[in-house]
């Protein structure tokens, strides 16, 4: 099996990134199963479920485990919904709020080399094998994370892991399995109909 070292160390970093930029260009919908793991002070919580994406920035993630909750993204606002606590947090959130987070890299939006400074990632997971490793650092200096990590199938560029360190040091791991893209998906996956008789939170007033 190829090693990552020996990838990282003569890969071409401008191909790669255009290799990339070229994948995800020509992608409209993704769907995944999904890991995520949160790391922080005195935090370490791991869920899991399934992940459905289509541009130009709607979203919709189901929590399975350990606790099933529906995180949608119509276009216009995000609704998260917890059956456990009959709740539904209600935010704003439009293409320009994606474009300020790294799942904008997912569905093909945004230039990397613009928006970046990219480099090799050494070190984490190079035991895999056969995987590209890249930090993204936003060249912005109001984004909200301090950089990205990219791990990528090495030829055909399947996305495996996003890793977001915040700039407060906390850390959110996404692992990606069955990966599929230009799925059919239904408009009606990413429309979200408030349940009667549960507690409605609006985070955008004040």
């Amino acid at each position: 099996m190829v090693t990552v070292p020996c990838l990282q160390a003569q890969g071409d970093l401008t191909a790669t990134i255009a290799a990339i930029q070229r994948r995800y260009a020509a992608v409209d919908s993704i769907r995944a199963d999904f890991t995520q793991n949160y790391h922080a002070p005195g935090m370490d919580q791991t869920e899991s479920g399934i992940v459905t994406m289509k541009k130009p920035g709607l979203m919709r993630w189901e929590y399975k485990t350990p606790e099933v909750k529906l995180f949608v993204a119509d276009g216009h606002h995000t609704y998260l919904y917890t059956p456990e606590d009959r709740q539904v947090l209600v935010r704003r959130f439009t293409l320009d709020d994606l474009r300020s987070t790294p799942i904008q890299l997912v569905l093909g939006q945004g230039d990397i080399r613009r928006n970046y400074d990219v480099s090799w990632e050494p070190g984490a997971g190079a035991e895999a094998g056969g995987v590209i490793l890249l930090r993204l650092t936003p060249r912005a200096g109001s984004a909200e994370y301090a950089h990205v990590i990219l791990e990528c199938e090495a030829g055909s560029y399947d996305l495996r892991r996003i890793i977001i360190r915040e700039r407060a040091g906390n850390t959110s791991e996404f692992l990606f399995a069955n990966l599929k893209t230009n799925v059919k998906v239904e408009p009606q996956q990413f429309q979200f109909k408030i349940p009667k008789g549960v507690e409605v939170v609006h985070l955008d007033e004040k």
